[in-house]
Order: structure tokens, then C-alpha cells, then sequence
């Protein structure tokens, strides 16, 4: 009676750990259109923390060149005051096939740790990503 028990326990867990763990995964979906944007975990930023440069992978419908909007904003305990920066990655080729983009933001007093990362297309697309991102020191 015992290891029936367990079995009916271990075949339970063997279900409800997969679908609780996978549920906590971001997932992207496409916008209707079939665009997609996803901000990278991880960005890098130079050892003054006036320049971020954020990975995104986008992709838009056939068409007119994309644009798409990164906002990106620390506070502290990350940094020492609260630092905010806005650029645009311009001339995003749309052909329905992802592509590799690379955005720099501007701004004062970023540091290596979490900031919140926003993207959003301003043509060419619909979609847009907003997530907590990690910062670290570029190599060199």
C-alpha cells in the first residue's frame, strides 16, 4: 500500500513540477502582425556608466524599415542615484526574419547590476518587450 502511495505521489510531482517550473519562463509571443521584440538578459555598459549598449533580436513584417524605442532606467541599491536613458535603434530591417540589433543608451551614473529595460516598435512593427536586465562591464 506504501509504494503505491509513493507512486501515485512521484507521478504527480513528475507532472506539476514541469508545468509550475515552466510557467515562470517569459515566453514571447509575436504580435499579430508577426512582430517580435526581446530585449537580452544581459547589457554592457563602459567603466565611466555613461554609455549601455542592450542586444535585442526584432522582427517585423515585410516592409518599410523598422524603428524601435529602448528606454532603459537603474535605481538604487544598483547605482548611486536614479540614471534613465532613450535611443532609438533605427533603419531595423523588416523581412519576417529575426535579426540581430544593438541599441546604445546615453545617460549618466549607470553601473553593473538589474535595470529595467523597455522596447517598443515605433514603425515597422507592433510588438514590444519590457524586462528586468542585467548590466555588466564590457571586457577591455
Amino acid at each position: 500500500m506504501k509504494r503505491i502511495r509513493l507512486l501515485i505521489l512521484l507521478s504527480v510531482l513528475a507532472v506539476a513540477l514541469p508545468v509550475g517550473i515552466l510557467s515562470g519562463i517569459a515566453k514571447a509571443t509575436p504580435s499579430a502582425d508577426g512582430s517580435e521584440i526581446v530585449i537580452n538578459e544581459n547589457a554592457q555598459y563602459d567603466v565611466v556608466g555613461s554609455v549601455v549598449h542592450v542586444g535585442l533580436r526584432a522582427r517585423c513584417p515585410v516592409g518599410l524599415p523598422g524603428t524601435i524605442e529602448v528606454n532603459l532606467t537603474q535605481d538604487p541599491p544598483e547605482t548611486t542615484m536614479h540614471a534613465e536613458g532613450t535611443n532609438l535603434a533605427k533603419q531595423v530591417v523588416c523581412d519576417g526574419q529575426n535579426h540581430t540589433v544593438g541599441v546604445t543608451i546615453f545617460g549618466a551614473n549607470f553601473d553593473a547590476g538589474r535595470a529595467y529595460a523597455t522596447a517598443v516598435f515605433l514603425t515597422g512593427g507592433t510588438d514590444k518587450d519590457a524586462r528586468w536586465i542585467k548590466i555588466i562591464v564590457m571586457p577591455g
